[in-house]
């Protein structure tokens, strides 16, 4: 994430690719996704439990968080507002009891665990840590982004 306070300004709301979203996009849309996990979703998953179906619908999530970062927000508040986020999430995990995190659930008539869960997210999360990537290695090669940061730093 702190890579991306450095990029071109023109870079950061340029879709990566024809009809997808720009990298300032995509960040708001994990940031959006994390707040979903925090504020509706994380205390359903419990163990033993079956998780009610959302209202929350994803297209309108995933639509509402690319507008605010393209017309409403600063590439400086999509940044500090997905670290505020990640890093509430994050605490809020770590306080999650050990036997609770590989305790199963039920959601939409599968069993999962957390930490099932959790690296369903982190691998999403490392589907668009490449795409963003990938698109900035594109440009006229002025970026090359950080070649020694692991996955770890983009959560």
């Amino acid at each position: 994430m702190q890579s991306l306070k450095g990029i071109p300004e023109r870079w950061w709301l340029m879709p990566i690719a024809e009809g997808k979203w720009s990298p300032g996009e995509i960040i708001a849309h994990l940031m959006e996704w994390d707040r979903f996990l925090l504020n509706e979703r994380l205390d359903q998953l419990r163990p033993g439990k079956t998780v009610p179906p959302t209202s929350v619908r994803a297209d309108d999530l995933n639509a509402r968080a690319a507008r605010w970062a393209r017309e409403e927000a600063t590439r400086e508040e999509v940044l500090s507002a997905f670290h505020h986020t990640r890093t509430r999430l994050l605490k809020r995990l770590e306080s999650v009891p050990g036997t609770d995190r590989d305790a199963p659930f039920s959601i939409r008539n599968r069993s999962l665990t957390l930490t099932d869960y959790l690296k369903g997210l982190a691998d999403h999360d490392e589907h668009h840590r490449k795409q963003i990537e990938a698109f900035l290695r594109t440009r006229d090669g002025s970026w090359n982004g950080p070649e020694t940061e692991s996955r770890e730093s983009f959560r």
